[in-house]
């Protein structure tokens, strides 16, 4: 993904792009003009600091858990950063997936019914059929457990504040991204999500059928209208249940960030992805011109 990003922003004229790295970490075989080595967390946040003041814009891409990646946001926001992905106040809330949940269910977008593990009492119904497990500020499939009823999950999470319950849902895993302009929002095609047994994530296929296609749109604007506007790339996992009308359809988790799909969207799209969102968070309209061929990518 970070080689992607990179190679697409260094191929706009005029661009140069700078990354920090991790000094454990060999150098990058990256289309970044610059690497920034890091060595420990006060470094880094010096680093993080200096390129943000020196670059005209700034891209944060960190996993959510352990407030990684709203802390960057701060960060960026406070050394007066253009950003180019969402700010703060949007992190704050798509970075934690309980509270997610809570905006949505007030706003009654359809969503997986969820509940925190430590609540007994509230997924008790949940006993006797399957169910996820999953932390509140995942990553991807970061600590995801599959358990075949509620009553098999470990004890050990019976405790744990950091963890929530769903039970499994029926249907196709689709990734859906838009970019947003603060005010109004591009929609970039959707495609169908490969998993592994543990929800790791191995790669997609796009395009989707038109009419489900146009169900992921529906669901993403419904779902990521919740929430605080945003400038940059967001994603919106999903899942697209049996019904053709969409009513089963559920939305499932929120990436304040990149996502891996970027890597199968830049090669099914005719355009450079990176331009677009530039033009985008610039206020400049953007309709994605996408191809007519099937891509299938893998995330390794």
């Amino acid at each position: 993904m970070l080689s992607a990003i990179a190679a697409d922003f260094a191929a706009v004229e005029g661009m140069e792009v700078t990354v920090l790295r991790d000094a454990r970490l060999s150098p990058l075989d990256i289309a970044a003009s610059r690497q920034i080595v890091v060595n420990g967390a006060e470094e880094e946040r010096n680093a993080f600091d200096q390129a943000a003041m020196e670059t005209e814009a700034t891209l944060v891409i960190a996993p959510e858990f352990e407030g990684l990646h709203l802390e960057r946001t701060r960060w960026a926001e406070q050394a007066g950063a253009a950003l180019l992905s969402p700010g703060s106040d949007f992190v704050a809330i798509a970075s934690n997936k309980w509270h997610t949940f809570q905006k949505w269910r007030e706003a009654k977008v359809p969503t997986v019914d969820t509940f925190r593990i430590v609540d007994q009492a509230s997924w008790r119904h949940l006993l006797e059929v399957p169910v996820i497990t999953k932390p509140v500020d995942g990553a991807g499939s970061e600590g995801v457990l599959s358990w075949n009823a509620g009553k098999e999950i470990d004890p050990a999470l019976w405790e744990d504040e950091t963890f929530l319950i769903q039970p499994k849902m029926c249907g196709d895993s689709i990734s859906c991204s838009a970019l947003g302009s603060g005010n109004g929002l591009s929609l970039l095609p959707a495609s169908i999500q490969r998993l592994d047994k543990d929800f790791k994530y191995l790669g997609g296929t796009l395009p989707l059928p038109s009419e489900m296609n146009e169900r992921a749109h529906r669901l993403m604007s419904q779902a990521i209208r919740t929430l605080p506007p945003f400038r940059g790339y967001v994603g919106l996992d999903m899942i697209l249940g049996l019904c053709p009308k969409g009513t089963d359809d559920v939305a499932v988790d929120l990436n304040p960030r990149l996502t891996s799909s970027y890597v199968g969207l830049r090669r099914h799209l005719r355009d450079n992805l990176a331009q677009a969102m530039l033009d985008v968070v610039a206020g400049r309209p953007y309709q994605p011109n996408a191809g007519s061929s099937r891509v299938d990518f893998e995330v390794l």
